[in-house]
């Protein structure tokens, strides 16, 4: 079970990458990621060099398929988080993949579904393999709970950004207040949930994405809507801080500081 599963991992990882990069070519129904994210404009998407983030997530999650394989095949001696996180990685993988095509062809409510189902997935992976709950040694950290941390923290955030292109799509108007007001309200539930994961699961790295979110949001928005831009400044630097301070409470368990002890 746990060879057919690392390589099912492993290819569809690969299936993400392909995609992705399809996507940027416009062979796709003729658009293109970004052209749909000018189309949809809203107030919440991050700036567009904040999208570059999945460089690394790709390359994280290179590392985390391509250990699982080796840990299968080879080493057999770390295949719990293998078993415990079953197929649900597969699932949000797939899902990314059908995200990306029902998103090109403008099927941008069922978009929503997909982006959901993948942050579902991501979530059961986290709570299965108990993940960031106990000291774990670095090949664990590195190689199987950083690159979900990565993964799902910007999932999280692309599902808010997703909620609101589709919103931004069939021109909903907000009630009571207007789109400004709104936003502002989104990046203040992004700013607790993102503190909550800290204390809660101690997934630091889930919330460092969080901060380069609302940083990139800030950057967009500096000079046209202060508004926006100072509630994602502000909301970044409470996320940082409690990453900084978490750390800080924390300090036993991290790698480097157990390397220091050490010495």
């Amino acid at each position: 079970m746990e060879k057919r599963l690392a390589i099912l991992n492993f290819i569809s990882v690969i299936l993400i990458i392909a995609v992705s990069y399809i996507s940027q070519t416009g062979i796709i129904n003729g658009n293109t990621m970004g052209s749909l994210s000018a189309e949809y404009y809203n107030l919440f998407t991050p700036a567009a060099y904040a999208f570059a983030i999945w460089g690394i997530i790709f390359l994280s999650l290179l590392a985390f398929s391509g250990y699982q394989v080796y840990q299968a095949f080879s080493a057999k001696e770390d295949l719990k988080f293998l078993r415990d996180s079953g197929y649900w990685f597969l699932t949000a993988n797939l899902a990314n993949a059908g995200w990306v095509l029902v998103w090109l062809y403008e099927f941008t409510g069922i978009s929503v579904l997909f982006m959901f189902l993948i942050l579902f997935a991501l979530i059961k992976v986290i709570l299965n393999t108990n993940m960031e709950r106990w000291d774990a040694p670095l090949k664990i950290l590195a190689f199987s709970w950083w690159p979900i941390c990565l993964y799902s923290g910007w999932i999280a955030v692309a599902s808010i950004a997703n909620v609101s292109a589709y919103l931004a799509k069939i021109e909903w108007t907000a009630p009571f207040f207007g789109e400004e007001i709104w936003t502002v309200v989104m990046i203040v539930v992004a700013t607790f949930l993102n503190i909550a994961i800290i204390w809660r699961r101690n997934m630091r790295e889930f919330a460092a994405v969080g901060v380069w979110a609302l940083v990139a949001i800030y950057f967009r928005h500096f000079g046209e809507f202060p508004l926006i831009a100072y509630s994602a400044l502000i909301g970044a630097i409470a996320i940082f801080s409690n990453i900084i301070y978490h750390g800080w409470m924390n300090k036993e368990t991290n790698p480097m500081y157990k390397l220091i002890k050490r010495d």
